[in-house]
């Protein structure tokens, strides 16, 4: 019981649970991955491995990844110390763990497989950062964020007959191994897929502290005076050490809780040197050890996610008012609700820049924001660099927003925009306000395209690869832009945006400007750019192109204004920077472009500037207009008419390219093409035309059937092995 009350009462748990709830599931797996091991080792059934390692792998990939990593190592260190009670030899053991591995994967197939193509096919930038070989910064007796020793435990390691006993053994070298790994960045980095290092697997060293404990208290009996003399003042020494030489520790932070770790021992000295009496100490211990680690865990919760993680005003009351806002939601459905348009989406992150992207799933709207480890690669690749759109905040693994691109929200189902009333509005082009209550106003966009379009305009990826956004933007309102388009259907390319840097003055503000380097000396400062006054009259807006780095590695963060678009840009030294530096930013027309950062020194040039005044919109919306598509939705099926196409012609849809959707046309399979660079299209044939898409998760009958004959094939052989054993 007391092994359990250190493992479930580890820091980390507390950690895990207050902000990913879900990596909480992992505590589960760890024991029943143990007991499917021990269970083969001591009684050779596979049983129980098979359950935990196929629970494990549907639950959560990524953890899964991380249980097999302990399985492996546990069984390696198992072969090396045999207990007693096993009866499978390492050649039994072996024939059983791969077939028992194999009916795992197969069994847990069905959400494991697609949660895996969809993190393969997610983009995140390499981490490409030197990782040390060795980083002892962490201090692991007191203010540790993953991983706190217990006294107690601290106090076993150093009592050498408890060596003695190969169980006791196993548990405490499993334990150093993951403490030092502790301390490795390397094997932080390996845990978590080879990315940048996480370390997020002390829960498995917390579990082996739980053994090698509960196993030393069960021979409790059998240490002497003179050895609980001795731990106890080796651990009492090694705290006052650690205390005295780490310099951020203060007797006032660390407050009593800390001091009162030691009390198991300085009870557990008591108890044996002074009343020789076992009966009434391992009561008294129960209760001092279970006090103390609920003290640890408290405080914890208390500097660590409380105060430092800000989770003290956590409440109901800060969910419904940070989260689901009756004065949000309800503005939000009341338009969408009288919207015909089922496909409507609306633009709104709680938070503003540094919010929360999947505000959508919450309040349950329609919306244009998602952050997730298993985005498509396709939709990131047309923010990152085909369309180049400013996120507002840089972040790996997310989507947010066009950039306030009218072009880009008319094409892609952009409709309505939620703005706070109390900040300062800066709606895109052609967006009008539409319906408001006392603290919100939606504005809806004038200039809608309609959701499925059909062209004969086509144009190749490479056609366009050295042309600017805003051309893109125009090909993509021309017409379709094909991955592989055949030659002799492409179009003619549109008229480039031209680009007139060569008629705008750059002036530095707060510091100088010199070969491409922006040394900004005052608080704030930048650059100004002077438009020609013939560009910067008149509706529409400019689109703004250049290439930002900041110069320093140890920069925090920091805020881009160009005008009155903000944005925030990562430090170098962060983990989810995505290493993407060449920006387009679209500002209302105007005689100066001002870009503001803070003090520092940035490379900043490669400048274009182009000027839209949206003709080629208003034109597609004209066309638009006379080519009526009705669409309907059936669960995971999506259909579309069209009457009449004459010439070799394409419907194209917003819906992200990705695998998993099949294209019926008139009842023939079709291949999906890739279009405008991270979306779908499919050719359609003379006359009338009838269209369904319709998607399954990537590889779901395939895993769906492995799933099943998993199960079955676990059956048959559980049944048969039973049946020879009688």
């Amino acid at each position: 019981m007391l092994g359990a009350v250190l493992y479930a009462s580890s820091v980390m748990y507390f950690r895990h649970a207050a902000f990913w709830e879900f990596f909480a599931d992992a505590y589960l797996w760890i024991p029943l991955l143990v007991l499917g091991i021990e269970k083969i080792i001591r009684e050779k059934q596979p049983l129980w491995l098979i359950i935990a390692l196929s629970l494990s792998m549907f639950n959560n990939f990524y953890f899964a990844y991380m249980s097999c990593l302990f399985v492996a190592i546990y069984v390696l260190l198992r072969w090396c110390i045999r207990f007693k009670e096993d009866k499978a030899s390492i050649l039994e053991q072996i024939k059983l763990y791969i077939p028992a591995i194999i009916l795992s994967f197969a069994i847990g197939a069905i959400s494991f497989i697609p949660a895996v193509y969809g993190f393969l096919n997610n983009y995140r930038p390499p981490f490409e950062d030197p990782i040390d070989f060795l980083d002892l910064r962490d201090n692991i007796l007191f203010t540790s964020r993953t991983l706190i020793l217990p006294a107690l435990f601290i106090s076993f390691l150093f009592v050498k007959s408890l060596y003695k006993n190969k169980v006791f053994r196993f548990f405490a070298v499993l334990s150093l191994l993951y403490i030092i790994l502790h301390f490795i960045p390397l094997a932080a980095s390996v845990f978590n897929g080879f990315s940048a290092p996480q370390n997020r697997f002390e829960y498995m060293g917390s579990f082996a502290i739980g053994g090698a404990t509960a196993v030393a208290l069960t021979k409790l009996s059998e240490i002497s005076r003179k050895q609980m003399l001795i731990s106890a003042a080796l651990t009492a020494i090694l705290f006052l050490i650690v205390y005295l030489t780490d310099r951020s520790l203060e007797l006032s932070n660390l407050g009593i809780t800390e001091l009162l770790i030691v009390l198991p021992i300085m009870l557990l000295a008591f108890l044996w040197v002074g009343l020789r009496r076992p009966d009434y100490g391992m009561g008294l211990l129960t209760i001092s050890v279970v006090a103390t680690q609920l003290l640890v865990s408290y405080n914890y919760q208390d500097q660590q996610l409380s105060q430092d993680g800000n989770l003290t005003n956590s409440n109901e009351q800060y969910i419904i008012e940070n989260y689901q806002p009756p004065e949000q939601t309800e503005l939000i459905h009341s338009v969408l609700e009288q919207d015909e348009d089922p496909l409507a989406r609306l633009e709104w992150v709680i938070g503003g820049r540094s919010g929360r992207n999947n505000t959508g799933m919450v309040q349950d709207f329609p919306s244009i924001s998602s952050y997730s480890s298993v985005l498509n690669q396709h939709l990131l690749f047309f923010y990152y660099e085909d369309l180049q759109i400013d996120m507002k905040r840089e972040s790996v693994s997310r989507y947010s927003g066009f950039g306030d691109r009218t072009n880009l929200y008319s094409l892609l189902g952009g409709k309505y925009i939620l703005f706070p009333k109390d900040e300062k509005i800066h709606a895109p082009y052609g967006f009008e306000p539409f319906e408001e209550n006392e603290s919100y106003i939606i504005y809806r966009n004038e200039n809608m395209l309609p959701f499925a379009r059909t062209t004969s305009t086509v144009y190749s990826e490479e056609q366009l690869e050295e042309l600017p956004p805003l051309t893109r933007e125009h090909a993509m309102l021309d017409g379709v832009i094909l991955d592989d388009a055949d030659p002799t259907m492409q179009s003619e390319v549109p008229d480039p945006a031209e680009n007139f840097i060569n008629d705008v003055d750059i002036e530095a503000v707060g510091g100088n400007y010199e070969n491409g380097i922006l040394t900004i000396t005052d608080d704030r400062g930048g650059l100004d750019l002077q438009i020609p006054s013939d560009e910067a009259d008149g509706n529409g807006d400019l689109y703004v192109a250049f290439h930002l780095l900041n110069q320093s590695e140890s920069a925090k963060l920091f805020r881009l204004d160009v005008n009155d678009f903000t944005t925030d840009r990562k430090s170098l030294e962060s983990i989810y920077r995505t290493g993407i530096n060449d920006l387009t930013i679209r500002v209302p027309k105007e005689e100066t472009i001002s870009i503001r950062m803070r003090k520092g020194s940035y490379q900043i040039d490669d400048f274009s500037i182009y000027s839209e005044n949206y003709d080629t919109l208003n034109q597609a919306i004209e066309t638009s207009n006379t080519e009526d598509v009705p669409v309907s939705i059936d669960g995971r099926k999506m259909s579309f008419s069209v009457e009449d196409a004459t010439d070799i012609e394409y419907l194209s849809i917003p819906v992200p390219y990705e695998k998993g959707w099949t294209v019926k046309v008139n009842g023939e399979t079709k291949p999906i093409e890739k279009a405008n660079y991270s979306f779908m299209a499919v050719a359609l044939e003379n006359g009338e035309n009838q269209i369904e898409f319709s998607y399954l998760p990537p590889f779901f009958k395939e895993s769906a059937a492995a799933t099943i004959a998993g199960l079955l094939l676990t059956g048959i052989w559980l049944t048969l092995r039973k049946r020879r054993s009688r």
